[in-house]
């Protein structure tokens, strides 16, 4: 079955772009070209199932804690019989896209793709390095069927060099990127995130928008290469000309800040509640202890600079800790903000879903998902005045534009299309 029209809407409205990214960092970087217009079209294979995609083929089900786990991530907790359509690590970041299946790695799913890349205006992979020149399509393939196609390639650790081959995931290159150095608590053990792949899909879908212009100008294609680890390296930047110019490793810093004192994150009133807050100047640091009744432990005259203050953080934070104890992390925070001192509650999931700042500005959008049902879903993380970005449809499930992409786009006769079903091309059930 086809999947609904697309609306024209954004800037790029009219550009057609081919998704063969993995996991998150590229399918992020698709993601915004869709929020702004573009028509993404997920090309995937029933033969081979994407684990890093759309998580286990077989996750366990009932009612034991493994499967508990597992189903976390699923509508219902439930993974139901077609998981890889309902998992919410994939469905976050597929909304505006379609989705088509074929087997590039045979040649009849080859020529499909090369029909498909000539019609198109783009192509944004993350996959290893030389993966899409072993399947037959790398770019010298693609530009002699269009030379006008962008190519965004994303690999870990770029297409050159000793380590360009090295396979992983986003916490393995964040550790060669020197960012679980810095993370976590100054005696404990590092602190694992996907920031790089948070970090990698704007810069991808920022080298879509610059090779873009470029073929405004002169009318060619090109390829981009985005290595993500020395993307990722750019948002340390200081750190690393700290380590180079003087020869140190950087300082673990926790909650805590070299530059204001106090900082951190204090336990409040319930179960796991807490506030973060800042104090940048001694003007705020007099503040808070009027906001704390002027404790007699903090009232020593050494605490009134920001270097005493460090000294004796440890006791500041208790005096602190005591003061938030007995209240909601909101009323804390609230009575922090009032005397202009930065403050925020540490909100979950749940908390962020229910916040009315976020539901006062529409972030959050009402999609209907085939096999999920309707949920809020996280919004477009930009606006525009003139070409605002469209939250219109929920992520595709398996091959739901397979009958649009191979006859509309393509062009494949009736005929056609029943051998490519019949040859496990066209489907909406891995193999």
């Amino acid at each position: 079955m086809s999947g609904p029209a697309q609306p024209r809407f954004g800037p790029l409205a009219g550009l057609r772009v081919i998704d063969l990214t993995v996991a998150l960092a590229g399918a992020f970087s698709t993601m915004l070209l869709a929020d702004l217009g573009a028509e993404i079209i997920k090309v995937e294979s029933l033969q081979h199932y994407p684990t890093p995609t759309k998580g286990p083929r077989h996750p366990p089900k009932g009612d034991d804690a493994v499967a508990l786990s597992a189903g976390r991530d699923y509508a219902g907790g439930d993974p139901g019989e077609d998981p890889w359509n309902r998992l919410s690590w994939f469905n976050a970041q597929a909304r505006n896209k379609r989705d088509v299946t074929m087997d590039l790695r045979r040649d009849l799913g080859r020529e499909m793709f090369l029909r498909l890349a000539a019609r198109c205006d783009g192509v944004v992979e993350n996959n290893a390095a030389g993966l899409l020149e072993k399947i037959g399509v790398g770019p010298e393939v693609l530009h002699s069927v269009n030379p006008r196609l962008i190519i965004v390639r994303m690999p870990p650790l770029g297409l050159s060099g000793p380590d360009s081959s090295a396979t992983g995931f986003g916490w393995h290159f964040e550790d060669l990127g020197g960012f679980l150095q810095v993370q976590g608590y100054p005696e404990g053990p590092e602190v694992g995130s996907i920031f790089m792949d948070g970090a990698s899909g704007p810069a991808g879908a920022s080298a879509f928008l610059m090779a873009l212009r470029r073929r405004r100008r002169t009318g060619r294609g090109c390829v981009c290469e985005m290595a993500q680890v020395e993307n990722m390296i750019c948002h340390i930047g200081d750190l690393t000309l700290d380590a180079a110019m003087n020869h140190r490793p950087p300082r673990r810093w926790g909650n805590r800040s070299p530059d204001f004192a106090p900082q951190g994150c204090y336990r409040c009133a319930g179960p796991d509640n807490w506030v973060v807050l800042s104090v940048r100047s001694d003007a705020e640091w007099n503040r808070l202890l009027a906001l704390l009744g002027r404790p007699v432990p903090l009232a020593r005259p050494a605490l009134a600079s920001a270097a005493g203050r460090r000294q004796a953080h440890d006791e500041i934070d208790a005096t602190i800790s005591e003061w938030t104890s007995s209240r909601l992390p909101m009323e804390v925070s609230e009575a922090l903000q009032a005397v202009g001192i930065p403050a925020g509650p540490v909100l979950d999931e749940a908390a962020a879903l229910s916040d009315p700042q976020l539901h006062e500005r529409g972030f959050f959008q009402i999609l209907e998902h085939p096999s999920c049902g309707t949920h809020f879903h996280p919004g477009a993380n930009f606006t525009m005045s003139r070409t605002p970005p469209v939250i219109w449809r929920a992520a595709p499930t398996l091959g739901q534009d397979n009958e649009y992409v191979y006859k509309e786009i393509i062009g494949v006769t009736d005929v056609e299309y029943q051998q490519l079903v019949a040859e496990a091309h066209a489907g909406t059930e891995y193999v």
